[in-house]
């Protein structure tokens, strides 16, 4: 049939060619306008046929190279295209290509092969149609051997069968997305073996039919880099384990040690307190002046190295977890009147006075005895730390369900860097007002402990020079029986 029509044969072929052929005569008006032509720049044959050419194309006249030229579509859209031309009989034959979409696409083909990941598209009935230099690193085939091969090449045998099923249900909904959320996926390599990989699906609109394009990372690196990780963590977490095991061995130790070497000085203390009071009493005869100072001295130092070996032992029980708390109803003015009358020589000694102000209502839900060593402690630390010519007060009212106690000093107050430890064991802050430093530090902890282990929270405002106040909350028993049901 070519030979037949040979004019009708080179027409077909004109407008099969991906280039647009347009020909001209001597006067530069077109004889040929090919589709391609038109699908470049938009004329349709019928309207410039027979019309001079709405071109600027005078760089043509005098080479027949290709030309890289911007022109103007019928749309007056400026596009770059690729133009030669040659002479035909006495007039111009002109070939132009759409440059712009040849650079995309040469641009788009560099960009895939330069991609970090392997990337491949597939059709419909997931051949592989299109794949870039990464995509044959990562799996050990060459371009040849993949291009028109069925996707599942690149799947696991553990999975193969089922990854036919899986194309399809993604056929069914095709959206962009990760692929196998939440599971481990792999790749196979050429040789059988295989690494794990994150995939990323697009589906792509073609005038082919369905595509689909897969971004494949091999995260092999991350994975190794995430088992050391975990590895590190594994041995860090398990070192922690022993460590506190050891911590916690070391502490209960060092909570017997110290209890036991509690009672054991206690013992002997308790004698020479006791012998130190009949020396005193004289029952065994007269004392001059100088025994009777000797055996108070005895006395008093002997009741102050009780007093300190007391604070080890409670801490070591609170530490240990073995302290019982009796509670019963304790009436807070009864208990302040009863603490003031024991810190009082102390205070008058030093010219201090103590001053109440009390909700005389006021009943709380607590061991009396440790409810005592909470005032006796904070109110022998304000008259240990208040100069002579202070003032010691002792305030308490009801805050809630709470009794709200709170004992304000006009010492020499603890600086704010130092107020967050003023409550951490064996800390001692400055000096006292007479400048020693007296006791174990341990007052405060063990206060602060011992009103914990009512329910209530201890809390500091100080400032140097101005003083401090210490404040502290016990459950009120009303509101103790209002919450265990057993009011009425």
């Amino acid at each position: 049939m070519p030979s037949e029509h040979p004019a009708e044969f080179l027409r077909a072929l004109l407008d099969a060619a991906p280039f647009g052929v347009i020909a001209l005569d001597s006067d530069g008006i077109v004889r040929l306008w090919s589709r391609g032509a038109q699908q470049v720049l938009g004329w349709p044959e019928n309207e410039i046929v027979g019309s001079q050419l709405p071109l600027q194309l005078d760089q043509l006249r005098s080479s027949n190279n290709d030309v890289p030229l911007v022109v103007r579509t019928s749309q007056d859209s400026p596009i770059e295209v690729q133009a030669s031309a040659s002479a035909w009989r006495g007039g111009t034959l002109i070939v132009i290509s759409d440059n712009t979409r040849f650079r995309a696409e040469r641009r788009f083909r560099e960009l895939l092969q330069a991609a970090p990941d392997a990337i491949i598209e597939v059709d419909e009935e997931g051949r592989i149609l299109t794949m870039n230099a990464v995509t044959e690193k990562s799996f050990g085939y060459n371009r040849g051997e993949l291009l028109g091969q069925s996707v599942d090449i690149l799947v696991p045998d553990s999975v193969y069968a089922k990854h036919a099923g899986h194309r399809a249900a993604y056929r069914a909904h095709p959206v962009t997305r990760p692929m196998g959320t939440g599971l481990e996926l792999y790749g196979r390599r050429k040789n059988g073996t295989t690494f794990p990989v994150e995939i990323s699906l697009s589906p792509v609109k073609s005038e082919e039919g369905f595509r689909v394009t897969a971004v494949i990372r091999d995260i092999s690196r991350r994975r190794e880099i995430e088992e050391r990780l975990q590895a590190v963590q594994t041995n860090y977490t398990r070192d922690l384990e022993v460590r506190n095991q050891e911590v916690e061995r070391a502490n209960r130790a060092k909570s017997e040690f110290l209890a036991n070497m509690s009672h054991e000085l206690r013992t002997p203390l308790h004698t020479i307190i006791g012998f130190s009071e009949l020396l005193a009493e004289e029952l065994k005869g007269p004392l001059n002046t100088d025994q009777k100072r000797f055996v108070s001295h005895i006395h008093r130092d002997s009741q102050h190295l009780l007093a300190l070996i007391n604070e080890i032992l409670d801490l070591s029980k609170i530490e240990a977890g073995k302290l019982q708390l009796r509670k019963e109803a304790v009436e807070v003015r009864a208990l302040v009147d009863d603490v003031i009358a024991s810190i009082r020589p102390r205070a008058v000694e030093g010219q201090i006075q103590i001053a109440t102000g009390l909700d005389g209502s006021l009943i709380v839900e607590g061991d009396r005895i440790r409810v005592k060593q909470i005032l006796y402690n904070l109110l022998s630390n304000a008259v240990k730390f208040t100069p002579k010519g202070g003032t010691v007060r002792v305030e308490a009212e009801a805050d809630g369900d709470f009794a709200r106690i709170s004992v304000i000093d006009t010492g020499v107050g603890i600086p704010r860097d130092e107020q967050k430890s003023v409550f951490d064991s064996f800390h001692q802050v400055g000096a006292t007002a007479v400048g020693l430093r007296e006791g174990t530090g341990l007052g405060l902890p063990i206060t602060k402990r011992l009103v914990e282990e009512h329910g209530g929270s201890i809390w500091l405002e100080s400032e140097p020079g101005k003083g401090s106040r210490f404040s502290f909350t016990l459950p009120l028993k009303a509101a103790h029986e209002k919450s265990t049901g057993s009011g009425r």
